[in-house]
């Protein structure tokens, strides 16, 4: 026969289990959310971007990064060096923002996506 501080660590075994399940599928959907909504980012960047040759455009990306799995973020920009002068203008070259514009419009979708993913993968909502 169990005895009480037996039984007791076998539920607290199990409580910890389910809310290791529910954690582990909650992070699951507001990283899936996050890379979403940093999609939609990418995609409105490279409408708004100004084509010359379209390289600009085409080298317009996203990523994940959730390596430590405490913060969760994702990013959406270029790495062409002159992406920067095109975003912000310089002294002789006015502003022609484009990552800027497409996160604006985004981000309340983004927010709402995020709670929403919460909500579900909670059983919340």
């Amino acid at each position: 026969m169990a005895t009480r501080k037996q039984t007791g660590r076998a539920e607290g075994a199990a409580y910890a289990a389910t809310f290791k399940a529910l954690y582990d599928k909650a992070q699951n959907a507001v990283e899936e959310a996050v890379y979403k909504g940093a999609l939609r980012v990418e995609r409105d960047a490279k409408i708004n971007a100004p084509v010359d040759t379209g390289r600009l455009r085409a080298s317009i990306s996203s990523r994940l990064n959730n390596s430590d799995k405490t913060h969760v973020y994702s990013e959406a920009g270029t790495s062409i060096s002159y992406g920067k002068f095109l975003e912000f203008g310089t002294s002789k070259q006015p502003a022609q923002p484009f990552l800027f514009p497409a996160y604006n419009k985004n981000k309340s979708k983004i927010k709402n996506d995020i709670a929403s993913a919460l909500k579900k993968s909670l059983r919340l909502g």
